[in-house]
């Protein structure tokens, strides 16, 4: 920062320094024309006298020539700045030259003129005044140095000249303090309002840095932002609003008047406006949608101000709720182990023996049957719900996504007793996901049997697709695991993930449950989406690859 904050310091003061040189040379230009004013007016003054003279008392013929050399001059350094690009007249030399060589010319119409009493020695304060702003730095000290010798020199000279009036040195000598003074005053505001000049485009500056630094840090932030107006259009939103809202469209800062926003988000903007008391509850823009809940605040304490809307990706206190839940159904799955498992060994045990007797009929063999499929079904329900109780908490690794599901297709098909066509489409090729390989494989198992199976009973072959790719808006992965089967209905679809909910008769009810708690466990969200060309489709949204699980 604070290599940062000098960077910062050292291009106000060079962009300080430049404005100085333009004004210094924008403030010559204007002298210049103030030196041809001046000259005209004392020529026609000359000129228009009647009755006693004021100017060119000592001297007529040497005024009148002084007074047209200087404005001839005047005139021709003003042609030349007219004509040369304004940057060679900003040097200090130039300015000091002028304005010495304007000291000298006035200093000698005031001699022709009669002294100091004439009054011309007044102008010089100008040209004094001008050097000081001209002039930077202690060089234009010299300047009212130059105008006090000069004027003290001429009153010196005129004392030597018998027809001249009398000299007044004390005059002459006031003059010389008052162009001091003016100097030295004129030197001092000017380096105040250079100084202030500096400060305030130093904050000017250090305010621009902030702004932008909080606009990358709000443009980054993992925290959806959208500021929308009292009418509820949207004033600003941030790359990762435009993901988790699912928003299209450029991620400039300039297009959010063109967004749409969902109204979902606009029901709960409204909702709030007119309590804001109310919470809303978490939702999804859009089937598939990562799930979000919405928080609002005001810019400032006034019912017109802006509304600042905090979207955050409920995800992890799902995960925090599933723990909890995992919690709990540990425990009662450790009762479930005492109470049932035992008796049902033994039921089956029993059964075993009881088929083995050579006096039972064929119709009591097969209610043997009956119970040894039945405590089979049941363990079965018992081993899956223990696993849930007995699951580790996931140990995330950085994978390429290609190469995980390439691996798992080969461990896969190994125990399966009918090979699967995993067909794998992975763009681009080096998606990565930050998973646990275990627990994730364990999901892709229970979906992949599934999908093998109800694709075998439409089209007679077991395929299934794996699609992955990246999100554009969100940068996080996703995987699809499609199937050719007949999709599920539309009023299973509500039920699909539930515990102990299932369409086959020797179902569990428990892969798709398993598979979505092990998905949050990971922080990625499994959810169903019916497929345009027939099938079904199981879409894994995984969690950005560098962001650490909770």
């Amino acid at each position: 920062m604070q290599a940062n904050g000098a960077t910062s310091r050292q291009e106000v003061l060079a962009l300080v320094a430049e404005q100085q040189r333009q004004q210094a040379a924008t403030l010559l230009r204007i002298y210049n024309y103030y030196r041809i004013v001046v000259g005209v007016s004392l020529l026609v003054i000359f000129v228009r006298e009647i009755g006693e003279r004021l100017l060119g008392t000592l001297n007529p013929d040497a005024f009148l020539v002084t007074v047209l050399a200087y404005i001839a001059i005047n005139m021709i350094i003003a042609g030349i700045s007219l004509l040369v690009p304004s940057r060679y007249f900003d040097r200090p030399t130039i300015g000091f030259a002028i304005v010495a060589l304007d000291t000298m010319a006035l200093t000698l119409l005031m001699h022709f003129s009669g002294g100091v009493t004439s009054g011309l020695g007044t102008l010089i304060i100008v040209s004094i005044a001008a050097g000081a702003i001209v002039v930077p730095g202690r060089i234009s000290t010299a300047l009212p140095a130059i105008g006090t010798i000069a004027v003290l020199y001429e009153e010196f000279y005129l004392s030597l000249i018998p027809a001249a009036p009398p000299p007044d040195f004390f005059q002459a000598g006031l003059l010389g303090a008052l162009y001091f003074a003016t100097s030295l005053v004129i030197q001092g505001l000017s380096r105040r309002l250079q100084r202030s000049e500096a400060t305030s485009l130093q904050r000017a500056a250090e305010v621009a840095s902030l702004e932008r630094l909080n606009r990358l840090i709000v443009q980054r932030m993992r925290t959806g932002i959208v500021v929308f107006d009292t009418a509820g259009r949207p004033r600003l939103v941030n790359a990762s609003a435009r993901g988790l809202l699912r928003l299209g469209g450029p991620k400039g800062d300039d297009d959010t008047q063109s967004l749409i926003i969902p109204g979902i988000l606009l029901k709960a903007f409204r909702a709030w406006q007119a309590d804001e008391t109310h919470r809303s509850e978490p939702f999804r823009t859009e089937a598939g949608a990562t799930e979000v809940r919405v928080n609002f605040a005001r810019l400032a304490n006034h019912p017109d101000s802006e509304v600042v809307t905090f979207i955050e990706d409920n995800t992890e206190l799902t995960q925090q709720a599933q723990q909890l839940k995992l919690a709990a159904l540990g425990r009662l799955s450790a009762s479930i182990a005492h109470e049932i498992r035992n008796p049902l060994g033994a039921i089956s045990h029993a059964a075993q023996l009881l088929r083995e007797s050579p006096a039972l009929e064929k119709a009591d063999l097969r209610l043997t049957d009956i119970i040894q499929t039945h405590s089979k079904r049941m363990n079965e329900v018992i081993e899956n719900i223990l696993e849930l109780s007995r699951r580790r908490s996931p140990e995330p690794r950085v994978l390429l996504m290609k190469e995980w599901l390439e691996a798992f297709e080969e461990h896969f098909n190994e125990a399966q007793e009918v090979p699967v066509e995993l067909e794998i489409q992975i763009d681009p090729a080096d998606a990565r996901v930050r998973i646990d390989p275990r627990q994730m494989d364990q999901v892709l198992t229970n979906l992949c049997v599934n999908g093998a199976r109800y694709s075998e009973k439409v089209t007679g072959r077991r395929w299934v697709g794996l699609k992955g790719g990246v999100d554009s808006g969100t940068e996080r992965p996703w995987l699809e695991v499609l199937d050719e089967g007949p999709g599920v209905d539309a009023l299973q679809l509500d039920n699909l993930f539930e515990p102990f909910y299932t369409t086959e008769e020797a179902g569990t009810g428990l892969g798709l449950y398993i598979s979505r708690e092990l998905c949050e466990a990971n922080q990625a969200q499994l959810s169903y989406l019916p497929r345009q060309e027939g099938g079904s489709c199981f879409r894994i949204n995984f969690p950005h690859p560098q962001r650490q699980t909770a």
